[in-house]
């Protein structure tokens, strides 16, 4: 069961790190047209989706030109602290 839960806690750890830059990539640039943006974006927004619906971007302040999209850090946390130690119990990790 030790190399299971190492292949499942690497995938796990793939998939934070890829919503991480995709975060980092639709902070810092415009939303993607094409290519591997555009991948990542579409597989991400499977997981994200259901939580926008739910969780509505923010406003800092009412006068702010743009929200902020907790979606990301929602589904990092859920992540780490439910599915991570729920699969490292039933993997035995």
């Amino acid at each position: 069961m030790g190399l299971l839960w190492k292949m499942v806690d690497l995938a796990l750890r793939v998939f934070a790190l890829g919503l991480f830059v995709l975060t980092l990539l639709n902070w810092a640039l415009s939303p993607p047209s094409t290519g591997f943006r555009k991948r990542l974006s579409n597989f991400y927004d499977l997981f994200l989706n259901p939580i926008r619906r739910c969780i509505k971007p923010v406003k800092l302040f009412p006068s702010a030109p743009a929200s902020i999209d907790l979606s990301p850090i929602v589904l990092l946390l859920f992540v780490w602290l439910g599915v991570h130690p729920f699969l490292k119990w039933v993997f035995g990790g």
